[in-house]
């Protein structure tokens, strides 16, 4: 298969390229810094010396940039199998809204939400005319609609992407082309991690995972998906609530009582 992620330099972005190699398909990988891009591109090319990965530098906030990164998949790849709109922003802060900057709240609307309609954008541009293809939109914190108290931004815009899948399930109909919402659930990342609290950190033992092992299920999900509009969720409110109930074998799995990291 071939793959496009977006954000994928680092984080749950790099292990899901990282697990698609494993399997075998073509990669794309993408982020805002060119520097980052030709490190991944280096990192991975070496972890998978028989793999095919090629990368480009997207600012998903930008149109031209989005438009120029599916043409880039199709002149190296032929065609696009898989696209998944991944990268997303917090603007690096936990603050209430009225203490927030507009130049925050700016990059995190225009990443999360105008990254993810322009993507999606850009590879139905690809996929109608070949009348297959599928486009994933991930979801994160406040996609269900909770409250997400200091990132009042990043909630509202996780909140719109399970709307918008479901909008392109409609406009794409009997098309061929799939769109599906993809949710990693908690997972360990510099975007997670960024100004928590040992309190939060001690939920992180419970509920979060590393990217490898949300990505590992996520792929498999992704690569054998059928049809239109499938919700593929890691952590379902059963899991969780088993987790919370055998929350004693889960202390200090990652962080102890001070929040500091666990050495493996």
């Amino acid at each position: 298969m071939n793959v496009v992620i977006t954000g994928s330099t680092k984080g749950i972005g790099l292990a899901l390229a990282r697990e698609f190699l494993r399997t075998g398909d073509r990669v794309v990988v993408s982020s805002r810094s060119a520097e980052r891009v030709e490190a991944a591109v280096g990192q991975l090319s070496q972890e998978f010396p028989e793999g095919s990965v090629i990368g480009l530098a997207c600012d998903v906030s930008q149109g031209a940039d989005v438009e120029t990164l599916a043409d880039f998949a199709v002149e190296h790849l032929g065609s696009l199998d898989i696209w998944i709109n991944n990268a997303g922003s917090t603007g690096y802060e936990n603050k209430l809204l009225i203490d927030s900057d507009d130049s925050v709240l700016e990059t995190v609307v225009r990443t999360n939400l105008l990254g993810s309609l322009l993507g999606c954008r850009a590879a139905l541009r690809v996929m109608l005319p070949q009348r297959r293809g599928h486009i994933f939109n991930m979801d994160g914190r406040g996609a269900d609609g909770k409250a997400s108290p200091g990132m009042a931004a990043y909630g509202a815009t996780k909140r719109a992407i399970p709307q918008l899948t479901e909008t392109l399930v409609k406009e794409t109909e009997g098309s061929g082309v799939g769109v599906h919402t993809l949710s990693p659930g908690m997972v360990l990342t510099d975007l997670l991690l960024r100004n928590s609290s040992p309190e939060a950190k001690r939920i992180y033992n419970i509920l979060a995972e590393k990217p490898e092992t949300a990505a590992r299920f996520l792929v498999e999900r992704a690569r054998t998906v059928q049809g239109t509009g499938q919700y593929i969720r890691f952590l379902t409110n059963p899991k969780a609530a088993w987790r919370f109930a055998t929350a004693w074998t889960r202390k200090n799995r990652f962080f102890d009582e001070q929040g500091r990291p666990v050495e493996e």
